[in-house]
């Protein structure tokens, strides 16, 4: 068995998950936005779905859902904050 590409992801009530995402560097490569929040989803159910969750990584915010985590500089075992999208635009 190879290796088990995986983030970890700080939720907004202090929890902190680890998310497998894939098991090649090329596949690693491919993963977008949106593909993680929806494992994120899965692991840490946010009443309000995937379009409440915001994410962010080294003061960055993971804004596009089609943008590759590639490109924002994600890698194995990076660390990602959650937070949750209010009404208003606010994040908490």
């Amino acid at each position: 068995m190879g290796k088990i590409y995986q983030v970890v992801v700080h939720g907004f009530r202090g929890e902190k998950v680890t998310i497998d995402l894939c098991n090649t560097e090329e596949q690693m490569k491919s993963i977008t936005v949106l593909q993680l929040k929806d494992k994120i989803a899965e692991k840490i159910p946010a009443n309000k779905g995937v379009e409440a969750i915001r994410l962010i990584f080294t003061n960055k915010g993971l804004d596009d859902d089609n943008e590759k985590l590639s490109e924002y500089g994600v890698q194995h075992m990076s660390t990602i904050l959650m937070v949750l999208k209010v009404p208003g635009g606010l994040t908490v």
